[in-house]
């Protein structure tokens, strides 16, 4: 004989969180676990110290590179995006994404994170907008202190001309959003590296030998196809107009539309090996 269910035998369920608030709650737990890591310190380094090496190059040897007269801030700002775009900035993202991904690697966390009440979806995106927060703030970190970099330079060493002449601040605007595009396929694929490779020193092996490969390759034809080489493309945009001073075209670069792409591309195969990777 059936039982019959009263309404007192039935318990209630609590309803699944939408994905906005899974969002949410993911993100809230990797901002604070960035205190657990070195990210916000390398994050913090990567805008300081390209800023700070080209202020020393100028500050000592200033006089040999800047003839009497001529604006110094176009080749303070080249040779400060040059040593930032070649090596430092690919070699930030690389460190980057795998410190933010370790932090459950190392903890062995991702059976406790995926048997929380949160789609992978969440876990996912969540990483990667803190990705993308702290890369963009690195950018602007490294803008901002190259500005002031420069009007430092104009109170301690007048003799270069900084204070007479106008920071080009539209074009350092410009390139900024242009290195952010360029960032982004390196960022994407280096992402998924780490998520697949369950450790800090694979990916990173992979990043560096990428990049340093990618260096070695810069005077092949199709090396703008590569993500890692990017940025290194787009420290080669600025050109130096004699009426117009330093120039920047708005439009974005061949190389930054494959940017773009494998962002998109390698964003997509990441999330679908995430859904079929188990959580070990």
């Amino acid at each position: 004989m059936s039982a019959t269910l009263t309404p007192e035998m039935l318990v209630a369920l609590p309803a699944t969180p939408s994905p906005l608030l899974q969002l949410q709650r993911i993100l809230s737990a990797d901002i604070l676990k960035l205190r657990r890591t070195a990210a916000l310190r390398l994050t913090l380094f990567s805008g300081v110290l390209p800023v700070l090496l080209t202020f020393c190059i100028f500050y000592f040897k200033g006089q040999y590179i800047i003839k009497g007269g001529i604006d110094p801030w176009p080749q303070f700002v080249s040779m400060a995006w040059q040593t930032a775009g070649t090596l430092l900035l690919p070699l930030f993202v690389v460190l980057l994404t795998s410190l933010i991904v370790n932090v459950e690697t190392k903890s062995a966390a991702w059976k406790h994170l995926y048997a929380l009440p949160v789609g992978r979806g969440a876990v996912f995106t969540s990483k990667l907008l803190v990705l993308l927060s702290l890369n963009a703030v690195a950018l602007v970190l490294f803008v901002l202190l190259l500005i002031g970099a420069g009007t430092l330079l104009g109170l301690v060493k007048p003799g270069l001309g900084f204070q007479t002449h106008e920071p080009p601040l539209q074009t350092v605007l410009w390139m900024l959003a242009h290195t952010f595009v360029a960032t982004l396929g390196l960022l994407a694929v280096q992402y998924i590296v780490s998520l697949y490779w369950r450790s800090f020193v694979v990916p990173v092996g992979v990043g560096m030998g990428a990049v340093v490969a990618t260096i070695a390759l810069l005077k092949w034809e199709h090396v703008d196809k590569i993500p890692y080489s990017a940025p290194i493309g787009t420290t080669m945009l600025m050109k130096m107009d004699k009426t117009s001073g330093l120039q920047v075209a708005h439009e974005l670069a061949k190389h930054e539309w494959y940017s773009l792409a494998w962002f998109a591309g390698a964003l997509l195969i990441g999330y679908v090996l995430l859904h079929l990777r188990r959580a070990d």
